[in-house]
């Protein structure tokens, strides 16, 4: 498995459509252009687009949710197949085996624990991610979307994760997220350990003093005039 050490880029050589099931249950459509892109490590990237118009698709990208078809991605300028180090925030954990269930919050962070040893034990992942100890037995859909991006952004970083990549959202939800669930407050410490945060949104307000850089997607599925004429 190749880690990130210094830069990711996604390099999109077609435009093509993705069909998105995210974490809202939302399913639609979305569009990605010919682009490129580049991320480094340590630093959190705002990006700004319409609906449908490539900032899930992006996140799903980064975080290996959906597969390379007509992209690359580059880890330190070597081509790898897939992106190994990416985290979809927000997303079910489900059992292995034929027969996939949602497990829940302290399996999930137990499996972590013992693979990647990244804390000592349970206790450690709740008081840092201030999680709920009582909401522990329930799977990740199971609770309010306020315990479920803290606990979902400390299972990635518990699995010693690099790229966390939240779901597109409108200006309503991202302000729900990121203020009603305080997600924002654990930024720094993840960036510290050399990660990089993904937050895709509608509007470049929504971002600005809480991120380092702000890309934004000019798509063109979105570029054509209506006029009367047609």
């Amino acid at each position: 498995m190749v880690g990130i050490l210094e830069k990711i880029k996604i390099v999109i050589e077609k435009d093509r459509l993705i069909r998105i099931n995210n974490p809202f249950g939302d399913i639609y459509s979305d569009y990605i252009s010919r682009n490129s892109f580049e991320f480094f490590k340590g630093k959190s990237y705002g990006i700004v687009c319409e609906y449908g118009s490539g900032g899930e698709a992006l996140s799903l990208l980064l975080s290996g949710e959906i597969s390379m078809q007509l992209e690359k991605s580059f880890i330190d300028e070597k081509e790898v197949q897939k992106i190994d180090s990416g985290w979809y925030v927000g997303k079910k954990i489900m059992s292995k085996g034929v027969i996939k269930r949602e497990i829940s919050k302290e399996k999930a962070f137990k499996i972590a624990i013992d693979e990647y040893n990244k804390f000592h034990d349970i206790n450690e992942i709740v008081s840092m991610f201030n999680l709920l100890p009582n909401k522990l037995e329930y799977g990740f859909s199971n609770n309010c979307e306020w315990e479920r991006w803290r606990a979902s952004l400390a299972l990635g970083y518990a699995c010693n994760k690099k790229i966390f990549c939240f779901p597109w959202m409108n200006t309503m939800i991202f302000y729900d997220c990121m203020y009603n669930s305080q997600v924002f407050k654990y930024f720094d410490d993840i960036k510290r350990d050399g990660g990089i945060i993904i937050l895709p949104t509608s509007r470049k307000e929504n971002i600005e003093g809480l991120v380092d850089d702000i890309i934004e997607i000019h798509c063109s599925r979105f570029e054509h005039t209506i006029s009367e004429s047609y």
